[in-house]
Protein backbone atom coordinates (compact mmCIF):
# COMPACT_ATOMS: atom_id res chain seq x y z
CA UNK A 1 0.00 0.00 0.00
CA UNK A 2 2.87 2.37 0.84
CA UNK A 3 4.48 1.80 -2.54
CA UNK A 4 1.19 2.34 -4.36
CA UNK A 5 0.58 5.63 -2.54
CA UNK A 6 4.09 6.79 -3.44
CA UNK A 7 3.58 5.95 -7.12
CA UNK A 8 0.27 7.82 -7.12
CA UNK A 9 2.14 10.79 -5.63
CA UNK A 10 4.75 10.55 -8.40
CA UNK A 11 2.10 10.64 -11.14
CA UNK A 12 0.26 13.58 -9.61
CA UNK A 13 3.43 15.53 -8.76
CA UNK A 14 4.59 15.01 -12.34
CA UNK A 15 1.50 16.48 -13.97
CA UNK A 16 1.17 19.20 -11.31
CA UNK A 17 4.74 20.33 -11.92
CA UNK A 18 4.07 20.46 -15.65
CA UNK A 19 0.92 22.57 -15.31
CA UNK A 20 2.41 24.75 -12.57
CA UNK A 21 5.51 25.40 -14.64
CA UNK A 22 3.35 26.32 -17.63
CA UNK A 23 1.29 28.74 -15.52
CA UNK A 24 4.45 30.34 -14.11
CA UNK A 25 5.59 31.28 -17.62
CA UNK A 26 3.02 34.11 -17.64
CA UNK A 27 2.34 34.60 -13.91
CA UNK A 28 4.74 35.00 -10.99
CA UNK A 29 5.70 31.85 -9.11
CA UNK A 30 4.21 33.29 -5.90
CA UNK A 31 0.89 34.00 -7.60
CA UNK A 32 0.69 30.46 -8.98
CA UNK A 33 1.73 28.93 -5.64
CA UNK A 34 -0.66 30.97 -3.50
CA UNK A 35 -3.74 30.29 -5.58
CA UNK A 36 -2.94 26.65 -6.30
CA UNK A 37 -2.44 26.01 -2.58
CA UNK A 38 -5.79 27.64 -1.79
CA UNK A 39 -7.65 25.76 -4.53
CA UNK A 40 -6.42 22.44 -3.15
CA UNK A 41 -7.94 23.02 0.31
CA UNK A 42 -11.44 21.59 -0.42
CA UNK A 43 -9.85 18.29 -1.47
CA UNK A 44 -7.88 18.23 1.79
CA UNK A 45 -11.03 18.88 3.84
CA UNK A 46 -12.88 16.05 2.10
CA UNK A 47 -9.97 13.67 2.69
CA UNK A 48 -9.77 14.61 6.37
CA UNK A 49 -13.50 14.03 6.71
CA UNK A 50 -13.24 10.60 5.11
CA UNK A 51 -10.12 9.36 6.90
CA UNK A 52 -10.53 11.11 10.23
CA UNK A 53 -7.81 10.73 12.90
CA UNK A 54 -7.56 8.78 16.14
CA UNK A 55 -4.95 10.98 17.83
CA UNK A 56 -3.48 14.33 16.80
CA UNK A 57 -0.70 15.72 18.99
CA UNK A 58 0.86 19.15 19.15
CA UNK A 59 4.09 17.57 17.90
CA UNK A 60 2.32 16.29 14.79
CA UNK A 61 0.90 19.72 14.03
CA UNK A 62 4.23 21.46 14.67
CA UNK A 63 6.03 19.04 12.35
CA UNK A 64 3.35 19.65 9.74
CA UNK A 65 3.81 23.42 10.02
CA UNK A 66 7.59 23.12 9.67
CA UNK A 67 7.15 20.79 6.70
CA UNK A 68 4.76 23.29 5.16
CA UNK A 69 7.32 26.11 5.24
CA UNK A 70 9.89 23.93 3.51
CA UNK A 71 7.29 22.71 1.01
CA UNK A 72 6.27 26.28 0.18
CA UNK A 73 9.88 27.29 -0.45
CA UNK A 74 10.36 24.21 -2.61
CA UNK A 75 7.27 24.95 -4.70
CA UNK A 76 8.16 28.59 -5.40
CA UNK A 77 11.74 27.74 -6.33
CA UNK A 78 10.55 24.87 -8.51
CA UNK A 79 7.91 26.83 -10.41
CA UNK A 80 10.39 29.64 -11.00
CA UNK A 81 13.03 27.18 -12.24
CA UNK A 82 10.55 25.34 -14.46
CA UNK A 83 9.32 28.60 -15.96
CA UNK A 84 12.81 29.89 -16.84
CA UNK A 85 14.71 26.68 -17.47
CA UNK A 86 14.25 23.53 -19.53
CA UNK A 87 11.43 21.55 -17.94
CA UNK A 88 12.84 18.13 -18.82
CA UNK A 89 16.13 19.05 -17.14
CA UNK A 90 14.93 20.92 -14.06
CA UNK A 91 12.36 18.34 -12.91
CA UNK A 92 14.80 15.38 -12.82
CA UNK A 93 17.40 17.40 -10.92
CA UNK A 94 14.87 18.25 -8.21
CA UNK A 95 13.61 14.67 -8.07
CA UNK A 96 17.02 13.01 -7.94
CA UNK A 97 18.67 15.34 -5.44
CA UNK A 98 15.62 15.52 -3.16
CA UNK A 99 15.37 11.74 -3.08
CA UNK A 100 19.11 11.35 -2.45
CA UNK A 101 18.96 13.64 0.57
CA UNK A 102 15.93 11.82 2.00
CA UNK A 103 17.45 8.35 1.40
CA UNK A 104 20.72 9.46 3.02
CA UNK A 105 18.81 10.73 6.07
CA UNK A 106 16.82 7.50 6.27
CA UNK A 107 19.93 5.31 6.20
CA UNK A 108 21.83 7.58 8.63
CA UNK A 109 18.99 7.38 11.15
CA UNK A 110 18.72 3.59 11.08
CA UNK A 111 16.47 2.87 8.14
CA UNK A 112 16.92 -0.48 6.40
CA UNK A 113 16.88 -1.03 2.63
CA UNK A 114 17.29 -4.47 1.04
CA UNK A 115 19.76 -5.28 -1.73
CA UNK A 116 16.88 -5.68 -4.20
CA UNK A 117 15.52 -2.27 -3.21
CA UNK A 118 18.99 -0.72 -3.58
CA UNK A 119 19.00 -2.07 -7.13
CA UNK A 120 15.68 -0.33 -7.77
CA UNK A 121 17.05 2.90 -6.30
CA UNK A 122 20.16 2.67 -8.51
CA UNK A 123 18.02 2.17 -11.62
CA UNK A 124 15.84 5.12 -10.61
CA UNK A 125 18.87 7.38 -10.12
CA UNK A 126 20.16 6.45 -13.58
CA UNK A 127 16.68 7.17 -14.93
CA UNK A 128 16.53 10.72 -13.60
CA UNK A 129 20.07 11.44 -14.82
CA UNK A 130 19.09 10.32 -18.32
CA UNK A 131 15.88 12.33 -18.15
CA UNK A 132 17.99 15.42 -17.47
CA UNK A 133 20.01 14.92 -20.65
CA UNK A 134 19.72 17.77 -23.16
CA UNK A 135 22.05 16.42 -25.77
CA UNK A 136 25.37 17.80 -26.91
CA UNK A 137 25.82 21.51 -27.41
CA UNK A 138 22.81 22.52 -25.33
CA UNK A 139 23.23 25.71 -23.30
CA UNK A 140 22.38 25.47 -19.61
CA UNK A 141 21.45 28.59 -17.61
CA UNK A 142 22.92 28.36 -14.09
CA UNK A 143 20.13 30.19 -12.23
CA UNK A 144 17.35 27.67 -12.90
CA UNK A 145 19.81 24.94 -11.84
CA UNK A 146 20.60 26.79 -8.60
CA UNK A 147 16.88 27.19 -7.92
CA UNK A 148 16.37 23.49 -8.65
CA UNK A 149 19.02 22.52 -6.09
CA UNK A 150 17.39 24.75 -3.48
CA UNK A 151 13.98 23.30 -4.31
CA UNK A 152 15.29 19.75 -3.94
CA UNK A 153 16.72 20.48 -0.49
CA UNK A 154 13.45 22.09 0.62
CA UNK A 155 11.33 19.18 -0.63
CA UNK A 156 13.64 16.70 1.11
CA UNK A 157 13.10 18.60 4.36
CA UNK A 158 9.33 18.46 3.76
CA UNK A 159 9.44 14.68 3.31
CA UNK A 160 11.67 14.18 6.35
CA UNK A 161 9.50 16.30 8.65
CA UNK A 162 6.27 14.62 7.50
CA UNK A 163 7.79 11.16 8.01
CA UNK A 164 8.03 11.88 11.74
CA UNK A 165 4.31 12.60 12.11
CA UNK A 166 2.24 9.83 13.66
CA UNK A 167 0.06 7.56 11.55
CA UNK A 168 -2.82 8.20 13.97
CA UNK A 169 -2.77 11.90 13.06
CA UNK A 170 -3.58 11.03 9.42
CA UNK A 171 -3.81 14.21 7.32
CA UNK A 172 -3.99 16.80 10.07
CA UNK A 173 -0.25 17.64 9.78
CA UNK A 174 -0.89 18.53 6.15
CA UNK A 175 -3.72 20.80 7.30
CA UNK A 176 -1.26 22.50 9.68
CA UNK A 177 1.09 22.97 6.75
CA UNK A 178 -1.55 24.72 4.66
CA UNK A 179 -2.69 26.90 7.58
CA UNK A 180 0.82 28.33 7.59
CA UNK A 181 1.69 28.36 3.91
CA UNK A 182 -1.42 29.87 2.34
CA UNK A 183 -1.34 33.17 4.31
CA UNK A 184 2.44 33.42 3.85
CA UNK A 185 2.16 32.81 0.10
CA UNK A 186 -0.56 35.46 -0.31
CA UNK A 187 1.31 37.98 1.85
CA UNK A 188 4.44 37.63 -0.25
CA UNK A 189 2.46 37.60 -3.49
CA UNK A 190 0.67 40.75 -2.32
CA UNK A 191 3.95 42.46 -1.49
CA UNK A 192 5.05 41.67 -5.04
CA UNK A 193 1.73 43.00 -6.43
CA UNK A 194 0.86 39.58 -7.84
CA UNK A 195 -1.84 38.25 -5.50
CA UNK A 196 -4.82 38.83 -7.81
CA UNK A 197 -6.83 35.94 -9.23
CA UNK A 198 -4.97 34.39 -12.18
CA UNK A 199 -6.10 35.49 -15.62
CA UNK A 200 -8.97 33.49 -17.11
CA UNK A 201 -6.83 31.62 -19.70
CA UNK A 202 -4.37 30.54 -16.97
CA UNK A 203 -6.86 29.86 -14.16
CA UNK A 204 -7.64 26.28 -15.29
CA UNK A 205 -3.92 25.47 -15.24
CA UNK A 206 -3.57 26.88 -11.73
CA UNK A 207 -6.68 25.03 -10.55
CA UNK A 208 -5.46 21.74 -11.99
CA UNK A 209 -2.06 22.34 -10.40
CA UNK A 210 -3.64 22.90 -7.00
CA UNK A 211 -5.81 19.79 -7.11
CA UNK A 212 -3.06 17.53 -8.48
CA UNK A 213 -0.49 18.86 -6.01
CA UNK A 214 -2.90 18.34 -3.12
CA UNK A 215 -3.70 14.81 -4.29
CA UNK A 216 0.02 14.05 -4.45
CA UNK A 217 0.57 15.56 -1.00
CA UNK A 218 -2.25 13.47 0.48
CA UNK A 219 -0.73 10.31 -0.98
CA UNK A 220 2.86 10.97 0.04
CA UNK A 221 2.00 12.01 3.61
CA UNK A 222 0.04 8.79 4.14
CA UNK A 223 2.91 6.81 2.58
CA UNK A 224 5.54 8.49 4.77
CA UNK A 225 3.52 7.81 7.91
CA UNK A 226 3.21 4.11 7.09
CA UNK A 227 6.45 3.13 5.38
CA UNK A 228 10.11 3.83 4.77
CA UNK A 229 11.16 7.44 4.23
CA UNK A 230 13.82 6.40 1.71
CA UNK A 231 11.63 4.11 -0.40
CA UNK A 232 8.58 6.37 -0.34
CA UNK A 233 10.62 9.40 -1.38
CA UNK A 234 12.52 7.48 -4.05
CA UNK A 235 9.29 6.28 -5.65
CA UNK A 236 7.72 9.74 -5.47
CA UNK A 237 10.88 11.21 -7.06
CA UNK A 238 10.09 9.36 -10.28
CA UNK A 239 7.64 12.14 -11.12
CA UNK A 240 9.96 13.67 -13.77
CA UNK A 241 9.05 10.77 -16.06
CA UNK A 242 5.43 11.90 -15.94
CA UNK A 243 6.41 15.56 -16.42
CA UNK A 244 8.34 14.60 -19.56
CA UNK A 245 5.45 12.43 -20.79
CA UNK A 246 3.04 15.34 -20.26
CA UNK A 247 5.35 17.60 -22.27
CA UNK A 248 5.43 14.98 -25.03
CA UNK A 249 1.66 14.60 -25.18
CA UNK A 250 0.61 18.23 -24.72
CA UNK A 251 3.51 20.33 -26.01
CA UNK A 252 4.51 17.72 -28.60
CA UNK A 253 8.08 17.81 -27.28
CA UNK A 254 10.27 15.06 -28.68
CA UNK A 255 12.59 13.57 -26.04
CA UNK A 256 16.08 12.57 -27.11
CA UNK A 257 17.27 8.96 -27.02
CA UNK A 258 18.67 9.28 -23.49
CA UNK A 259 15.37 10.65 -22.19
CA UNK A 260 13.42 7.81 -23.80
CA UNK A 261 15.68 5.29 -22.06
CA UNK A 262 15.28 7.28 -18.84
CA UNK A 263 11.49 7.05 -19.00
CA UNK A 264 11.68 3.28 -19.49
CA UNK A 265 14.13 2.89 -16.59
CA UNK A 266 11.95 5.08 -14.36
CA UNK A 267 9.04 2.73 -14.80
CA UNK A 268 11.33 -0.29 -14.29
CA UNK A 269 12.68 1.20 -11.08
CA UNK A 270 9.15 1.89 -9.87
CA UNK A 271 8.15 -1.72 -10.53
CA UNK A 272 11.15 -3.01 -8.54
CA UNK A 273 10.60 -0.66 -5.61
CA UNK A 274 6.86 -1.40 -5.59
CA UNK A 275 7.38 -5.17 -5.39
Amino acid sequence: MTQLLSIVAAVLYGVADFSGGMAAKTHSAWRVTAWSQLIGVPLLLVAIGVLGATEVTGRDMALGAVAGIFGLAGLVLMYSALATGTMSVIAPIIGALGAAIAVAWDVATGGTITTFQWAGIAISVVAVVLLASQGSGARVDKWPIIKAVGSAAAFAAFFIAMSYTGEDSALWPLAAARIITIPVAFLIAGALHSASLPDRPVLPLVAFTGLADMGASLAIVLALQRGSLGLSTMLASLYPAFTVVAAMLILKERPNQSQRVGIALAFLGALILAS
